[in-house]
């Protein structure tokens, strides 16, 4: 059931057997796991059903280091969370990933990629996905024809991106969560302390407050903290009265390791001649990437990396006409009735000169140029990192300064890798590559506002002194908490994250159910 936190007495003791933090991707994946069954949920949600202003300031924070969005500009605050404004792009991570790479610092999962492969067939019905196949082979008929052409031969390869439709998990999923018996789903409840006991090994109880003043508490045998790579590590560090550096800081790695994906126009390939090699099917579902053999990443010791290869002039389907269109179609291809289906409309008509000229791009021009416009791994940097600062939000809680830094590393591999996709278009007579100009420059910055992946600020790891929490997802050295999302993850890959994420909540769900079995 939904309830409006605003309407419960003050000073309420709400009792369940867990309790969810955050009702976005993860928040949502995992309570629909325990819905029919015998345990009591209680997901709490710091919005309501629909955008507000004053929630959203919650979100407020200061950025510094590499330019990346405005915290409150990145993140969503009301039920669904920041799929509410979510692209729809879906991958699953490499083995090559997960795996420790001796020339990436501090990279390894504690996981298998094999040992996923269960919860990520169960995370695609979660985000609408058509398939859980990512081979190339299995979608030749919807690829660009540059993507099966000789040029895609080793060391590049197409790579794989699934379009979820995209799913709003909050309107999606409303109806489900507020039908179900053992479920109650809180709506603006704002969590402000994870209350412990005197040697912060066990969770008490959560203490919660509306914007309006109200407060009340939450007591749960088990805790889960599902509310995104930022705050998950804010409110561990608020979390101080028992621990002055903040829960599950013993080692003070929370806030640390802070990852996003640079994605930005990089560089150019000048074709041979004129070509339409870049144009996609009318009827594509997937994006198509060129990545690298890792077998050449690993020889050459660099990060993952894909780029999207764009007729120059892209597809004015970036206007907002084309786009509202190609959307429409995309969903309709699946069988899926858009919930904003008469919005979408609205906006194919408003912009009729946006839908006009980026159907005649995409499917008439013949383009001299292709674009690259990269996507990157970035390797995990301890000095990249969430910290508290001294203002406060209406709650009263630290708001948080983000410091996303990048490494030699990350900009070498950048560099090198498009020199290897520059390389196999020569040496196959297509054209030559052109690096952007910011590219050339010594030290080169890379420009943007990275892709809103907020990663590893609560990282994986068997080691308390490496990790934040373990294979399990449970804060080491506490009984009872859990942290669910990308905050998790100690390295990133290329693909974007919200696939990863509800796989692995639906992991951690299992394993909470073995834990009351």
């Amino acid at each position: 059931m939904l309830i409006d936190s605003r309407s419960l007495p003050e000073a309420t003791r709400i009792e369940a057997d867990i309790a969810i933090v955050g009702g976005g991707a993860a928040g949502i994946a995992i309570a629909r796991e325990f819905i029919g069954g015998g345990l009591r949920v209680a997901l709490l949600e710091s919005g309501g059903l629909d955008y507000d202003d004053d929630t959203q300031d919650l979100y407020v924070g200061e950025v510094t280091g590499n330019p990346s969005i405005a915290l409150d500009a990145s993140r969503l605050r009301y039920l669904g969370g920041t799929s509410n404004h979510w692209a729809g792009y879906c991958r699953p991570l490499d083995e090559a990933d997960l795996n420790p790479r001796p020339w990436v610092p501090h990279s390894g999962w504690p996981i298998t990629r094999v040992s996923l492969d269960p919860y990520y067939r169960r995370a695609h019905p979660v985000l609408q996905l058509v398939s859980d196949d990512y081979r190339p082979a299995s979608w030749t008929g919807q690829m660009p024809p540059v993507f099966t052409s000789p040029v895609m031969r080793d060391p590049l390869r197409p790579v794989i991106f699934q379009q979820s439709p995209p799913t709003r998990l909050g309107s999606a999923y409303r109806a489900e969560l507020d039908q179900a018996a053992n479920l109650a789903v809180y709506l603006w409840a704002n969590l402000t302390e994870i209350v412990t006991d005197e040697g912060t090994a066990l969770v008490r109880h959560l203490a919660m407050a509306c914007l309006d003043g109200r407060r009340f508490t939450v007591e749960a045998r088990h805790v889960v903290l599902a509310t995104g790579g930022v705050e998950n590590a804010r409110l561990l560090l608020c979390s101080n009265r028992q621990a002055e550096a903040g829960l599950g800081n013993g080692h003070d790695l929370v806030g640390r390791y802070f990852m996003d994906h640079p994605a930005y126009p990089a560089a150019t390939i000048l074709l041979n001649q004129p070509s339409t090699i870049a144009r996609a099917p009318a009827d594509q579902i997937i994006d198509v990437l060129c990545g690298i053999d890792p077998a050449v990443e690993e020889r050459e010791r660099l990060l993952r990396f894909v780029t999207a290869v764009q007729p120059v002039p892209p597809p004015e389907g970036e206007e907002a006409g084309y786009v509202a269109l190609r959307e429409l179609t995309r969903n309709l291809r699946r069988g899926i009735w858009p919930n904003d289906l008469m919005g979408r409309l609205g906006t194919v008509l408003a912009d009729l000169d946006g839908t006009t000229s980026g159907f005649y791009n995409r499917f008439f021009a013949s383009p001299e140029l292709l674009r690259l416009r990269v996507h990157i791994e970035v390797a995990p940097n301890p000095e990249s990192r969430v910290t508290l600062i001294d203002e406060r939000d209406a709650l009263g809680l630290n708001r948080v300064r983000l410091d996303w830094r990048l490494t030699e590393l990350d900009r070498l591999s950048l560099r090198r890798n498009l020199e290897i996709v520059g390389a196999a278009f020569g040496a196959r007579g297509f054209g030559r590559l052109q690096l952007a100009d910011w590219l050339l420059e010594e030290p080169f910055a890379i420009p943007g506002n990275g892709s809103y992946h907020h990663v590893g600020t609560t990282r994986m790891s068997d080691d308390p002194r490496t990790g934040v929490v373990d294979r399990d997802c449970r804060v080491h050295g506490m009984r009872n908490l859990f942290i669910a999302g990308s905050s998790v993850f100690p390295t990133e890959g290329f693909a974007n994250p919200t696939l990863t994420i509800v796989a692995l909540g639906l992991r951690l769900a299992d394993h909470l159910k073995s834990l009351h079995a």
